[in-house]
């Protein structure tokens, strides 16, 4: 179990796409199909033909400059034009002189059916179908060697009337692949077509999904899991348990792969805010069957009440929480069939499916997939291919999964004790950076280092005082690991740290100067026969302005010096788990606080000297949008580095046994 293998391992899966189901080549949106059997336009000349190139050459030449045809699909133009066209009449007209033209192809790609199914025109379709037998529906091979299938295309468009006509004509269609190999409920399904997925699914044979070894009903659960339909999922699942772990040669990835890389399908994968929250506990939920294709009811929507109810569940969310709830639903009741299925599969069929699915579960976080698997499977704990679920959590850096250590008791103890074969414990991986996807979600090279250091510092915490002096086969410490690895992000968040120090002290410093003068130019003058005291001493709003001055500018040279504290900081490693980013904190706010009193000396030193209502409420505007530019633009980082810095612990420690 070394080092070297996990991060191979690590980097393999991250380069890897978990949703990439078939391997197909395509050309411009169609397969390229081999065949022996097909012909080509092109074909070689053999040599002894060769003398009578020129003279071919020749006549062709002759041909095209006497204006000769040589486009041999010229005779279907009025056709084509009359199908792109929606022209029903043109079309019956030109089928009325020629019949036989009903299943030809009328360009290198396309029958009438497939034109007309392509352009979504049912009249013209129905048309076609009048004249058809079931059997010329059926996809034939053009001479360049491309074809598809007139159910195939319009599932990609969702045209449920001619998808309806299509089958009723002939129910065969249903079980044809079409260009890419897939069936088309699958092309309903890439395609985000869900009520003709749903059509499709209802009457496609199950059988066709089951042969081939499943081929069709893997890459059908596949796409099902990854569009989030999941009762068809659920549905499929019920069929054949085992499509959900099989491997096939033909497709790259797994069902249960790609179920564990969708923490979103998961309440541990979904934010919510506090009403969302509220109503997501309200709702209860009766998790329905699959749904049989029925003709909707709409009419009891066009009342006016129930246009009311459906504009207010629309407002308040309550339509997207059910369906969320649903969908969690229906993810947990599918996970735990899964986790029940893997009882009874092998090792070796556990290592190509499940082993993986545990890998992509801890790099994408999918907390709720690991506590599920491992109830029924506890010796998963130990094993995700290369290494322990937790040395793997730290290596990608998922706190959440990490979290779940702490709920094993004393059994947590044997899995800090593990070591790989280059001697690295888990102190020793927390020393190496992460996988960049991971560093990419933390919005700057500050908060990148504490993160880092949190990291760090919370390994050295639980393991043995003795890993922290430990070395790996490459005569490292922990500690030494992490200084050398870490060094180039440490130089990057010390200039990140300087120059937003000197840019806010040049504004602080810009700050105390003007508050300085301002407060000795008194608004509304002085009198000199009482000293020099200003005349509106007595008013409000002449103490108002007096005082946010006063606080402006002490805010200022605060804010002055401490951004000076940062720049001479000595930008040690420790620096940045607390001190640096607790300064910028202060820093930040005492300019803002600032900057804020700065702009109400300003409005009531106009008021003063105006003294005037019509300028009241336009001065307010204006004073304001500086100080809320500010904040927009200020309080995403602002927030990022309260919240990592005196926020809660990226790791929950009083985690209860989940397995």
């Amino acid at each position: 179990m070394s080092s070297n293998q996990l991060g191979e391992a690590l980097e393999e899966t991250s380069e890897r796409i978990p949703f990439k189901f078939a391997k197909t080549k395509f050309f411009h949106g169609v397969l390229q199909v081999s065949s022996e059997e097909s012909s080509s336009p092109i074909k070689e000349v053999p040599e002894e033909e060769a003398p009578c190139d020129q003279f071919n050459l020749q006549i062709r030449t002759a041909s095209q400059l006497h204006g000769r045809v040589t486009n041999e699909y010229y005779e279907y133009i009025q056709l084509n034009q009359g199908i792109s066209q929606g022209r029903v009449e043109a079309v019956k007209d030109f089928l009325n002189r020629r019949p036989d033209a009903v299943d030809k192809y009328i360009n290198p790609y396309e029958t009438p059916l497939l034109k007309a199914c392509a352009y979504g025109n049912p009249e013209i379709v129905k048309l076609l179908l009048r004249r058809m037998t079931p059997e010329q529906m059926l996809p034939k091979m053009s001479q360049n060697n491309f074809y598809n299938t007139p159910l195939t295309v319009v599932a990609v468009s969702g045209n449920m009337e001619i998808a309806e006509a299509l089958v009723a004509k002939n129910p065969k269609l249903l079980e044809i692949p079409g260009n890419n190999g897939e069936i088309p409920v699958v092309v309903a399904v890439e395609n985000t077509q869900m009520e003709m997925a749903r059509y499709l699914y209802n009457r496609t044979p199950v059988q066709v999904l089951l042969e081939k070894d499943g081929f069709h009903g893997i890459l059908l659960f596949l796409n099902a899991i990854y569009y989030k339909k999941l009762d068809m999922a659920l549905d499929l699942f019920n069929k054949s348990r085992r499509l959900a772990v099989t491997k096939h040669l033909r497709i790259e990835s797994v069902p249960i792969i790609v179920l564990a890389s969708k923490p979103d399908l998961f309440p541990g994968g979904c934010y919510l805010g506090p009403l969302k929250r509220f109503i997501y506990s309200c709702i209860q939920i009766k998790q329905p069957s699959f749904p049989k294709p029925s003709r909707s009811n709409k009419g009891h929507q066009n009342t006016l009440m129930g246009k009311v109810l459906k504009c207010l569940s629309k407002c308040i969310g309550i339509d997207e929480v059910y369906r969320l709830k649903v969908m969690h639903l229906q993810a947990k009741k599918l996970l735990k069939g899964i986790s029940e299925e893997t009882l009874a599969l092998g090792l070796k069929e556990r290592s190509e499916s499940v082993d993986e699915a545990l890998l992509f579960a801890v790099r994408y976080g999918n907390v709720d997939f690991l506590v599920e698997m491992i109830k029924n499977n506890s010796e998963l704990l130990w094993s995700t291919g290369t290494s322990t679920l937790f040395n793997t959590a730290v290596q990608v850096r998922q706190e959440k999964v990490f979290s779940l250590l702490y709920g094993l008791g004393d059994r947590k103890y044997l899995f800090l004790a593990d070591k790989d074969s280059d001697g690295n414990s888990v102190l020793h991986l927390a020393g190496y950076p992460p996988p960049n996807y991971k560093l990419a979600t933390v919005v700057s090279a500050t908060l990148q280092m504490q993160r880092e250091l949190q990291w760090f510092k919370e390994m050295e915490r639980i393991v043995p005082a003795i890993e922290n002096e430990r070395v790996n086969t490459e005569n490292l410490t922990p500690i030494e690991i992490f200084r050398k690895e870490h060094e180039a992000m440490r130089l990057e968040a010390e200039k990140w740290m300087k120059d937003t120090a000197m840019s806010c002290s040049l504004v602080a410093a810009l700050i105390v100067t003007v508050t300085f003068a301002a407060i000795f130019t008194v608004p509304g003058g002085t009198d000199d026969n009482s000293g020099g005291r200003p005349f509106h001493r007595h008013e409000r709003i002449f103490v108002i302005f007096i005082v946010s001055d006063l606080i402006s500018c002490f805010a200022a040279c605060t804010s002055v010096l401490i951004f000076l504290g940062i720049l001479t900081a000595r930008y040690a490693f420790d620096d940045f788990l607390f001190s640096l980013p607790a300064n910028m904190i202060a820093g930040l706010s005492t300019l803002f606080v600032s900057i804020a009193a700065m702009l109400v000396a300003f409005s009531s030193a106009l008021f003063t000297i105006f003294n005037d209502p019509w300028i009241v409420a336009p001065t307010i505007f204006f004073a304001c949008f500086p100080a809320l530019l500010f904040v927009m633009i200020q309080y995403p980082l602002l927030k990022e580095l309260i919240f990592s810095t005196y926020g809660k612990r990226i790791f929950d420690r009083n985690m209860k046994s989940l397995f």
